[in-house]
């Protein structure tokens, strides 16, 4: 009984993550004016995104300065962290829900395009340090399977835009510029992820697993959210609850992304 019971802590954050990803859709049911809707969302991301990067904070120091996964876990907090002034500057207006949505500047583009390329390099070490654990014992022609499939996924994912954002980027819109390099970013973020998700698989039911196996799910849940960007409207969503979909898989994406940090911090502490 004893080796479940080290787990329980761990199934109930998990658990709890999950509760905390409704709320948005509790906001949609009890808010029915678009604008105050808008609002609710607006200050909830912002608390969201701060929320996850202060878990990554909480794993990054947990570990002595010139350790590997130290840095990792800094970028990736710091992904979240550059969001929040940008989201500010721009306001509820840029929800969706208004009438007339408002355009991000280019600025706050430009945040976007360092909130990725943060996470790609954290995730890019996060990777490295699976692989240099000497644990992962995929083939390489499995790793290869996995790199075609993670491809595909991100040009599923990204794809669409960058075939309509293209040509405007390339005749020099500021913003189209951006909106491609965003979406290059989201797309190689899923492709340098892939090591975590091995590493959550290897694992299995381990306690050391269980940072690896949020952090997957924090990735699938912005999969989430890029695909109901992408196709909610094709699939036959109306705007609003495209926005409420969003505002859903977004909220999971950074709540798992803080209880990895947490699990991280609760593994090294089980490991002392």
């Amino acid at each position: 009984m004893k080796q479940p019971r080290r787990h329980l802590r761990f199934q109930a954050l998990a658990l709890t993550t999950l509760v905390i990803g409704l709320i948005p859709a509790s906001f949609a049911v009890s808010i029915a004016e678009p604008v105050r809707l808008a609002s609710a969302f607006f200050g909830w991301a912002n608390a969201m995104y701060l929320f996850a990067a202060g878990g990554m904070l909480v794993a990054a120091l947990t570990f002595d300065r010139g350790e590997r996964l130290r840095p990792a876990w800094l970028m990736v907090s710091a992904s979240y962290l550059v969001l929040v002034p940008a989201l500010i500057r721009i306001g509820p207006k840029a929800s969706g829900l208004f009438v007339e949505a408002v355009r991000a500047p280019w600025t706050d583009s430009a945040a976007s395009i360092v909130s990725g390329a943060l996470a790609v390099s954290g995730f890019l070490l996060l990777s490295r340090a699976w692989r240099a654990s000497g644990l992962d014992t995929t083939s390489p022609a499995g790793r290869l399977v996995a790199q075609l499939v993670a491809l595909a996924v991100a040009g599923a994912m990204a794809g669409p835009e960058l075939v309509e954002k293209l040509p405007a980027a390339l005749g020099g819109d500021v913003n189209a510029i951006g909106d491609v390099c965003t979406d290059l970013l989201d797309g190689s973020l899923f492709v340098v992820a892939i090591p975590v998700l091995r590493a959550a698989l290897v694992l299995g039911g381990g306690l050391v697993a269980w940072p690896w196996v949020l952090l997957t799910a924090s990735l699938v849940s912005w999969l989430g959210y890029d695909a109901t960007a992408v196709y909610g409207g094709a699939a036959g969503l109306d705007a609003r609850t495209v926005r409420v979909v969003e505002e859903v898989f977004r909220t999971l994406g950074a709540a798992f992304a803080f209880s990895a940090g947490i699990a991280q911090r609760w593994v090294m502490t089980e490991a002392e």
